[in-house]
């Protein structure tokens, strides 16, 4: 099983996806935990914008250019870093997935989203693919409270929109984000619970 989670920033996809790894561990099922906050891509291209002096690999790439590197990485990542451990009976919990950064490149008018979407997804997707749905003003919250990143809710409000509108196109789980932290872990492993004794 490969099980993705995605939502804006803030979400709470990190804590949730290492929460299920843990109770995975307690089930004695394998599973491995993948993510995916620095890819190849988004490094190197900052390394090289930073020598050039520019201010990040994504202005040094261009939009377009950027995600469709950033697709055939993500593509990269399924098939070399999902598929064979899933293949092999292991759980793969993908704290990040491709629609995070498709919607990202959706908020920011990528003009080549379709190309993005062709190339990133063609590698499969994950089942499930579970969405933390969280609102805008929590997720901004959550985020100044964490101290080293910075967030502006109307972003976070135009991101969750083009999210909405990508995940309409594949299967998907929606939980409120909102709720406290262990609520959304129960939901989650009843979910899974639920799947896994369905296969």
């Amino acid at each position: 099983m490969h099980i993705g989670f995605t939502g804006i920033d803030g979400a709470g996809k990190s804590t949730q996806a290492a929460l299920l790894c843990g109770w995975f561990n307690q089930q004695k099922i394998p599973n491995i935990l993948r993510e995916g906050k620095r890819d190849f891509v988004s490094q190197m291209s900052g390394i090289i914008a930073a020598r050039k002096g520019i201010e990040s690999g994504r202005k040094y790439l261009r939009e377009d250019y950027y995600m469709v590197s950033l697709s055939f990485d993500l593509l990269r990542e399924v098939v070399f870093d999902v598929t064979p451990f899933v293949k092999n009976g292991v759980v793969v919990v993908t704290a990040r997935t491709a629609f995070c950064r498709l919607a990202g490149g959706m908020a920011r008018n990528c003009n080549a989203i379709e190309t993005a979407k062709e190339i990133s997804l063609s590698g499969g997707v994950p089942s499930p693919i579970i969405w933390l749905d969280t609102s805008p003003v929590v997720a901004y919250q959550r985020i100044i409270s964490r101290g080293f990143d910075d967030a502006e809710i109307e972003h976070l409000k135009f991101y969750r929109k083009c999210l909405k509108e990508l995940l309409k196109e594949y299967p998907h789980i929606r939980i409120n984000g909102d709720k406290p932290i262990d609520s959304v872990s129960s939901e989650i492993k009843s979910v899974v619970n639920a799947i896994i004794n369905n296969k």
